[in-house]
C-alpha cells in the first residue's frame, strides 16, 4: 500500500502536467510510450517475447496511430487509417511467418496491442488537442478513478455476491454498481468543474456520458483482466510499483476514453 500511495502521489501531479500544462504533442508521446510499453507487456505475458519482429512492428503502428491523431479528425482515423493499416499488418505477417507460424492467438494480441489499444488511447490525444482540450482531456480519467474507487470502496463495504468469479475473482455485483453510480456522480462533477471555467456543460448529458461510460471502464478491466487469466499472470508489468505494468494502470482508460469522445460528439454535451 505504501508503494501505491507513493507512485500515485507522484505520478498523478506528472500526468496532470503532461495532459493539462504541456502541448497535445506531450500527450500523443506519453500515450504513444505507454503503449509501447503495453505490447511488450502483452507479448511476454501471451509467451510471444522472442518474436522482436512482430513487437517492433505493433510499437510502430502504435507511435504512428499517435502521431496521426494530431494530424486527422478522429472519425477520419477510424474509418480511412485503421483499415488501411490493419491490412499491411495482415499482409505482412502472412509473409513473415510463412515459415514462423504466429497463430490465432498471437496475432489477435498483435492486432489487439498494435491497433486496438493505441486507437483507444488516441482518443486522449484527440480530446486534447481539440477545443478547451485541457480540460476535457480529464474527463475518461474522471470516469475511470472515480468508477474504479467507487467499484472498490462499495464492493469492500457491501459486496456479497461475485460478478465474475472466474476472471475477476475480487468483483461483486454491488461493487459494480457502486462503481457505476460513482462515475456518473464524478462525471457531473467534473461538469460543475468546467462550468466554473466558463464551459457550459450539459449536467444531464454528462450524467448519461458517466453511466454509459462507466460501464466501457467495467467492460476494459474485465477484457485486460481475462487475458490475464488466460495465460496465469498477476499483472501485465512491474512498471510501477505497487500498480503493475501500463496496461495494468490505462486498461480501463482505452475503452472509457473513446467512448467519452464519440458520446461528447453525439450528445452535443458541451
Amino acid at each position: 500500500m505504501k508503494q501505491r500511495i507513493i507512485v500515485a502521489a507522484i505520478g498523478i501531479p506528472l500526468l496532470l502536467v503532461v495532459l493539462c500544462v504541456l502541448p497535445p504533442f506531450a500527450t500523443a508521446l506519453l500515450f504513444a510510450a505507454v503503449c509501447c510499453i503495453g505490447v511488450h507487456e502483452l507479448f511476454h505475458v501471451m509467451g510471444l517475447g522472442e518474436r522482436k519482429a512482430a513487437m517492433a512492428l505493433c510499437m510502430a503502428a502504435a507511435v504512428l496511430i499517435q502521431g496521426v491523431v494530431l494530424l486527422l479528425p478522429f472519425s477520419l482515423i477510424l474509418f480511412l487509417f485503421l483499415p488501411f493499416i490493419l491490412i499491411l499488418f495482415l499482409l505482412w505477417v502472412a509473409y513473415y511467418e510463412q515459415d514462423k507460424p504466429f497463430g490465432v492467438e498471437g496475432l489477435a494480441g498483435a492486432v489487439f496491442s498494435g491497433l486496438l489499444v493505441p486507437l483507444g488511447l488516441a482518443a486522449m490525444t484527440a480530446l486534447r488537442n481539440g477545443e478547451n482540450g485541457r480540460l476535457l482531456v480529464l474527463a475518461p480519467l474522471f470516469v475511470t478513478f472515480t468508477g474504479d474507487s467507487g467499484a472498490y470502496f462499495v464492493g469492500r463495504a457491501m459486496g456479497k455476491h461475485k460478478m465474475s468469479p472466474r476472471t475477476s475473482p475480487n468483483k461483486t455485483v454491488e461493487g459494480l454498481i457502486g462503481g457505476l453510480v460513482v462515475a456518473t456522480l464524478g462525471l457531473v462533477v467534473y461538469g460543475l468543474i468546467l462550468r466554473a471555467f466558463g464551459i457550459r456543460a450539459d449536467l444531464w448529458k454528462l450524467a448519461v456520458t458517466g453511466l454509459l461510460c462507466g460501464c466501457c471502464a467495467q467492460l476494459g478491466d474485465l477484457a485486460f483482466s481475462l487475458i490475464k487469466r488466460q495465460y496465469g499472470a498477476k499483472d501485465y508489468g512491474r512498471l510501477l510499483p505497487g500498480h503493475g505494468g501500463a496496461y495494468d494502470r490505462f486498461d480501463s482508460t482505452s475503452f472509457t476514453a473513446p467512448a467519452v469522445l464519440l458520446l461528447f460528439l453525439l450528445l452535443e454535451v458541451f
